[in-house]
C-alpha cells in the first residue's frame, strides 16, 4: 500500500514537556487510522502535526512523499496540504447558514450543491447550526471539510457528543466518504468501540511513545505491553 502519511522519528515538546518523541509511522492511501490512548498521550497533538497546525521539534513528515515538515520547520503549510481537519468542538460559525459555510471554502456552485446532495443537507441548506440536530452538525463539519477537495481527513474525537444511533450514522458514512473518494482517514478516540467498529489499523500511544500498530484483533490477541489491552478491552 502506498504511503501517504510518513512520519519519521517525530517528537514535539511544550516547554519542558516532551508530548510526543520518535514517532514512526506511515499511512496508506485509503486507510482507515484510529489513534488510542489515554489523556495527554498526545493524539490530538499528532493530528495537528500531520495538518501543519502544529510544527516538529524532531523528525519529518511527508505527504505523498513530499516533506512537508522537518525539525523546527513548516515547509508547506495548512492550506497547501489538501488537508479536512475536523476539530473536537466542530468549529462551527453560528451567524453562517450551512450553505454559507461552504461557501466560504468554494465558490464552485456545482461543488457545493454536491456536497449538500451526498451528506444529506439540502433540505437544512438556510439553516444555521443551533437549528440543526448533532448528527447534522457533525455532517455540516464533514461537509466543510471536504469541500477543500482534501486527500486527508483528520478528525479529532468525532464520536464523543453524539449518542448511539448517531454514532452509527457518523462511522456509515466515514466508511462511505473514503469508498467513494479515496481519503485517508485518521481520527482520535478513546472509546475502543469506535475503534472496532471502523478502523482497518489501530495506533496505541502512550506517554508521548507509539507503542504498537495493528488490527484491533491484533492488538488485543497479541498485545505488546498492558496498555494496549487496557485501551482497547470493551
Amino acid at each position: 500500500m502506498e504511503a501517504a502519511i510518513s512520519l519519521r522519528k517525530v517528537g514535539k515538546r511544550f516547554g519542558a514537556e516532551e508530548v510526543l518523541r520518535d514517532i514512526d509511522l506511515e499511512i496508506g492511501q485509503g486507510e482507515i487510522v484510529a489513534i488510542i490512548g489515554v489523556s495527554g498521550s498526545g493524539k490530538t497533538t499528532l493530528l495537528r502535526l500531520i495538518a501543519g497546525l502544529e510544527v516538529p521539534d524532531a523528525g519529518e513528515i511527508l505527504l505523498h512523499g513530499r516533506l512537508v515538515s522537518r525539525a523546527g520547520e513548516v515547509l508547506v503549510p495548512p492550506h497547501e496540504r489538501k488537508i479536512g481537519f475536523i476539530f473536537q468542538n466542530l468549529g462551527l460559525w453560528e451567524h453562517l447558514t450551512v450553505e454559507e459555510h461552504l461557501r466560504f471554502v468554494t465558490r464552485d456552485e456545482d461543488r457545493l450543491e454536491e456536497l449538500l446532495r451526498f451528506l444529506g443537507l439540502l433540505e437544512h441548506r438556510r439553516k444555521k447550526p443551533y437549528q440543526l440536530s448533532g448528527g447534522q452538525r457533525q455532517r455540516l463539519a464533514i461537509a466543510r471539510a471536504l469541500a477543500q477537495d482534501p486527500d486527508f481527513l483528520l478528525l479529532d474525537e468525532p464520536f464523543s457528543n453524539l449518542d448511539v444511533p448517531r454514532k452509527k450514522q457518523l462511522r456509515r458514512e466515514i466508511l462511505r466518504i473514503r469508498d467513494e473518494k479515496g481519503l485517508s482517514v485518521v481520527y482520535v478516540t478513546h472509546d475502543p468501540v469506535d475503534v472496532r467498529l471502523l478502523s482497518e489499523r489501530t495506533v496505541v500511544l502512550h506517554e508521548g511513545r507509539l507503542v504498537q500498530t495493528g488490527s484491533y484483533e491484533e492488538l488485543l490477541r497479541s498485545p505488546e505491553e498492558p496498555i494496549v489491552r487496557e485501551l482497547l478491552e470493551v
